[in-house]
This record gives structure tokens, C-alpha cells and sequence, in this order.
């Protein structure tokens, strides 16, 4: 594949401060929703874990909008994702535990960029060197992030390589399902040898 040129990360998105929770987050029924790691897993949002809750700060939140990038600031595992809306008309913020960022260039997909920060080897190691591990949870610096040089494929390209990856994702899915139905079955005949 032939590369247009590279270009740092903080060039082509634009930062958002995530809202801070002075403590706990408190479940409402109505409210701001907030997305948080446990509500993650598989680049995906689980969106029946996901928590409301009413905002008590006079700072006004920015909302998460379709195709920002929610990249984790300390975990076990570096993670991207990109905000998909489930069709609520809740408006959604993230915590601090992400950084917000929003694609600001139109020759680049939302998509493209996690797929480099989640599958890239070189990109990912270099996150995971410049990382300052307290305990056992690592933090990803955010200067490290935005400082990274993404290679910038013509919108096309960019395009087929997020199609490729959305079609082995849900590969991957569906041999989950078989691999557990399977454990399933054999569980069913193994106890049936005792009844």
C-alpha cells in the first residue's frame, strides 16, 4: 500500500476535556449518560451497562457525537473505540478514564484511526514505552498520543482497510458463538452420564 504522507495525530482531531466527576458517579434514571471502561469491551459499547446521571457542575459538558474517538488514559490494556449512538436521543459523555477526540479533517475516517491505535504494532509500542506504570495500572500519556505519526491513506484505502476489519470482527463474533454453543452441548451430554 502506498502511503500519502504521514501526518502527527493532534493534526488531523481535535481534543475535548472530558467531564470530571468530583466523586462517584451517581445513577439517576434520566439524565446524562456516561460511558466508562466498564462499559466497553471488544472496541464495542455495551450500552446496558452504560449509567445516567445528572451533571452538578456549572461547567457545560461537551457531548459525544458519532465517530469521536474515545482513547483510555490508564488501564491494564490500551483501548480505542469509536462513539457509535445506539439511536437514544440521550445525550452521552465520557469520563476522564478516556480521552475525546474528534476526527476534524475530511479525508479521514474516525474508523481508520482506531484500527492503526488498536492493531499497530509500532504505534501501540510506542504508547505502551512512553506508559508510566503506578501499581499495576498503566497510564498512556496524552503528548505521546497526539504526537504520533499516522499514516494517511487515501479515504478509499482507509475505507476497505475499516471494511476488512468490521468483517473479521464479526468473524471473530461468530466463532465465539459457535465455540459456545459447543461448550453447551458437550456440558448437556456429560451431565446427562450422571442422571
Amino acid at each position: 500500500m502506498t502511503k500519502m504522507k504521514n501526518q502527527e495525530f493532534k493534526q488531523l482531531t481535535t481534543r475535548y476535556i472530558s467531564y470530571s466527576f468530583r466523586r462517584r458517579i451517581e445513577e439517576s434514571k434520566n439524565g446524562i449518560r456516561v460511558i466508562q471502561p466498564k462499559d466497553t469491551k471488544d472496541e464495542q459499547i455495551h450500552w446496558e451497562s452504560v449509567v445516567s446521571t445528572k451533571l452538578k457542575g456549572k461547567k457545560k459538558p461537551e457531548y459525544l457525537q458519532d465517530g469521536d474517538l474515545l482513547i483510555l488514559s490508564r488501564g491494564l490494556k490500551q483501548q480505542v473505540l469509536v462513539f457509535k449512538s445506539d439511536d437514544s436521543e440521550q445525550k452521552t459523555i465520557c469520563s476522564t478514564m478516556y480521552y475525546h477526540y474528534r476526527v476534524n479533517k475530511d479525508y479521514i475516517n474516525p474508523y481508520y484511526l482506531a484500527f492503526l491505535l488498536n492493531h499497530n504494532n509500532k504505534i501501540r509500542n510506542q504508547i505502551e514505552v512512553a506508559s508510566k506504570a503506578s501499581t499495576a495500572v498503566k497510564v498512556y500519556p496524552r503528548e505521546t498520543i497526539e504526537d504520533l505519526n499516522i499514516p494517511v491513506l487515501t479515504i478509499e484505502k482507509q475505507n476497505t482497510l475499516v471494511a476488512l476489519h468490521n468483517n473479521i470482527k464479526q468473524q471473530q463474533q461468530c466463532y465465539q458463538k459457535l465455540m459456545d454453543s459447543n461448550k453447551v452441548i458437550l456440558t448437556d451430554i456429560a451431565n446427562q452420564l450422571t442422571e
